[in-house]
């Protein structure tokens, strides 16, 4: 087996979906759909009770680290914009420039308290605006004072409820209010944890007008850097068109702010006049134009024919995967902020023309790092692993959430990547088990993988406490990038490029395997090797995934088919196989909605297409082996190798297991024995050490059922 850096379990737990149920009526998933979210709401009122109880028995421990403020806010960002997906609510973000870089405080906690606070805005605004504002004072040479505001247009507080808007348990005006969930703890949690590090929260409020609650708190100063600056500021002119109220004056106060010279535009019809008008201020300077989303770009691409020297800055909605067109044509996403018209001045959204080997080039080491990789999927631990395997990592890789949370117990870990789709316990509820139940892994980075990263997922695995994504298929750049990125500062050691000539592509040569995508599947790769090691691994998997997803498909199995199609689609479009990856998305996006008649009428195309893929690639994968006289079965030896293999499962130890199987491929078998074999060896390659225990029992009886009719003879 490939991942042999770790030693392995693959636990039993109980599927409560019968394999031969009918597919549910509406009516019954419906019952179920109504169970999950009730589920959902009650984990958080869990939770919150939780933390409450901690604060209110002294055992809630702030833990200060270095973090950078910018960051966490974007985070708290992203996830309150999709709280407001289907609301007409702007949500603006103000930071002051200046603030310092890098602070030294407990960034869990405040992360913590603006979401509540955040959220909370979200909860009661159905129209208008939500502001978060980050602001501070400077106390001395080591420390700052953080100035919080999140302001909104909702529906406000009584002046009456405002003394007991902090208390326990308490949703004010709760006749108007009771269809808004929650337990009444949140703004609780928010003062206790701010008393414990010595904060200050405070609400003003106008009823049916909206409310402010403001937040003060110390914090360490370890980085005094400016942590948003646009260089050479005064060589730039920030250009401003939006109808929308809120955005334009967000835009001229951040451009302000950034110290940058700024004009409003009445219409894009009336640029020429604008540039006239202030041509003494425009001379020799930079110009950008920054308007809100424009359904027709055709008055834009208009504005770049005539002003060739204008670059366009559109703000598209945060769910818009709209992508940047050209150095002159940039897009950012909202919120409107002081850090992204930064980027958009500087160009550091825009990632064109990038050197092709630029991907193939590793700066650093850490081989005192220890990694854990959680994926039911087989390919996606040997792309991971391969990925990963110049950085000299201690990198353990293992198969299902329920091995993950086992094994953090036994290990200390510094980054963990984390699948999301696994069948019994998915990426999500192993993230909460781990935060919610072991400590020692609250500030240890969770990245998910994952093949849905449309529709919100960053932001949803974001409120589920992972830190970050990296998207399937999975890329050597990206995945490199972010294991930097999350790593401790002092496990990465700066080296020259560690990648050596021959785990490059060897050259540009066309390899042509039937109607695979090689070009781009390599170069996601990184290099040919790990290609053909992902490409066999592909290849021996079709049968017995093939009959697999025929048989959840006539069960009417849909959480299981479900989780199959999307390994499938992962793991297709590793490999190049864009065809079949995006007929299993179709049957994926089917199972999730429950649409047995599009999985009933696209399935057997599904199989079909996939069992192809054995043809195709059987001459490039299938191992030619010299044919060895096999011998007769010597009993004695064979129940020796059941016994190691038997002590080798108690020790969790894969190895050994691979090594008694190359032992007992010696012999010749027939009959059951034969049929013994062959699911033994397949249990093995799943790692299934239950099933490979009955194995061995099964045969040990068979064994001795053929000793006594040897003696009856």
């Amino acid at each position: 087996m490939s991942h042999k850096t770790a030693k392995t379990v693959t636990y039993k737990f109980l599927n409560t979906a019968k394999s031969d149920r009918e597919d549910l009526p509406p009516a019954a998933r419906g019952y179920i759909m109504q169970i999950r979210s009730s589920g959902r709401i009650l984990l958080n009122i869990i939770n919150d009770i939780l933390d409450f109880s901690k604060i209110e028995s002294g055992k809630m421990d702030i833990v200060p680290a270095e973090y950078e403020l910018v960051s966490l806010c974007n985070d708290v960002a992203n996830i309150v914009e999709t709280r407001l997906k289907d609301k007409p609510v702007e949500l603006l973000m103000s930071i002051k420039p200046g603030i310092p870089k890098v602070l030294y405080g407990d960034s869990v906690r405040l992360r913590q308290i603006l979401i509540n606070l955040a959220n909370n805005a979200a909860k009661f605004t159905q129209k208008g605006k939500i502001h978060i504002v980050i602001d501070y004072e400077v106390r001395d040479e080591e420390q700052i004072r953080l100035n919080m505001r999140v302001e909104d247009t909702g529906c406000g507080i009584k002046e009456k409820d405002l003394e007991r808007i902090f208390d326990s348990f308490q949703q004010v005006d709760s006749k108007r209010n009771r269809n808004a969930e929650g337990t009444g703890l949140g703004l609780a949690i928010c003062k206790k944890l701010l008393d414990l590090m010595d904060g200050e929260i405070h609400v003003s409020s106008v009823y049916e007008k909206g409310s402010v609650f403001s937040v003060t708190l110390p914090q360490q100063v370890r980085d005094w850097s400016p942590s948003i600056a646009v260089p050479d500021a005064e060589h730039q002119v920030a250009i401003g068109y939006f109808s929308n109220r809120f955005l334009a004056k967000r835009f001229f106060d951040a451009v302000k702010q950034l110290g940058i010279f700024s004009i409003a535009l009445i219409a894009p019809d009336r640029m020429a006049w604008a540039l006239e008008a202030y041509a003494k201020e425009c001379a020799g300077k930079n110009i950008f134009l920054f308007l809100e989303e424009k359904n027709e770009d055709d008055e834009l691409r208009s504005i770049l024919e005539n002003f060739p020297n204008i670059t366009i800055v559109e703000l598209v909605s945060f769910f818009s995967d709209k992508k940047t067109e050209s150095e002159s044509w940039r897009r950012i996403h909202k919120p409107l902020s002081e850090n992204n018209i930064a980027m958009a001045l500087a160009g550091e959204e825009i990632q064109i023309n990038r050197d092709s080997r630029e991907a193939e080039e590793i700066d650093f080491i850490a081989p005192e790092a220890k990694i854990l990789i959680v994926d039911d999927n087989e390919i996606n631990l040997i792309v991971t692993q391969g990925l990963l395997e110049p950085l000299q990592m201690k990198v353990y890789a293992i198969s299902s959430g329920i091995e993950a949370v086992e094994l953090i117990e036994q290990h200390h870990f510094d980054l963990i990547f984390m699948d999301h789709m696994m069948p019994e316990l998915d990426g999500i509820e192993t993230t909460r088990i781990i935060r919610r139940f072991h400590p020692q892994y609250q500030d240890i980075p969770i990245i998910a993988l994952t093949a849905n990263v449309m529709d919100g997922m960053r932001e949803e695995f974001l409120s589920e406490g992972m830190n970050d994504l990296v998207a399937k298929p999975i890329e050597v750049r990206m995945l490199v990038q972010k294991v930097k990125q999350w790593l401790p500062p002092e496990k990465i050691v700066p080296c020259q490029n560690v990648k050596n000539s021959d785990s490059q592509r060897e050259g540009s040569e066309k390899i042509v395997v039937g109607d695979l995508d090689t070009d781009s599947a390599r170069k996601l790769l990184g290099d040919d090797k790990l290609f053909w090691n992902v490409l066999k691994e592909y290849y021996r998997n079709i049968p017995k995934k093939v009959k697999l997803i025929g048989q959840l498909k006539q069960q009417g199995n849909l959480p299981a088919y479900t989780i199959e199609v999307h390994a499938l689609k992962s793991a297709s479009r590793q490999i190049g196989a864009t065809n079949l990856a995006n007929l299993a998305a179709m049957l994926e996006k089917a199972g999730n909605d429950g649409n047995m008649d599009i999985i009933r009428e696209n399935t057997d195309e599904l199989l079909a297409m996939y069992a192809g893929y054995e043809e195709v690639l059987a001459p490039f994968c299938r191992e030619e082996q010299e044919a060895v006289p096999k011998k007769e079965m010597d009993l004695e030896h064979i129940r020796t190798v059941f016994d190691e293999m038997m002590d080798a499962i108690e020790n969790l130890d894969i190895d050994r297991m691979e090594e008694g199987r190359e032992q007992l491929s010696q012999y010749e078998y027939g009959g059951q024995a034969g049929e013994l074999y062959e699911e033994l060896s397949e249990a093995i390659d799943n790692i299934d050490v239950d099933r490979c225990t009955e194995l061995l029992q099964m045969w040990k009886q068979l064994l001795s059922q053929s000793e006594y009719n040897l003696r009856l003879r």
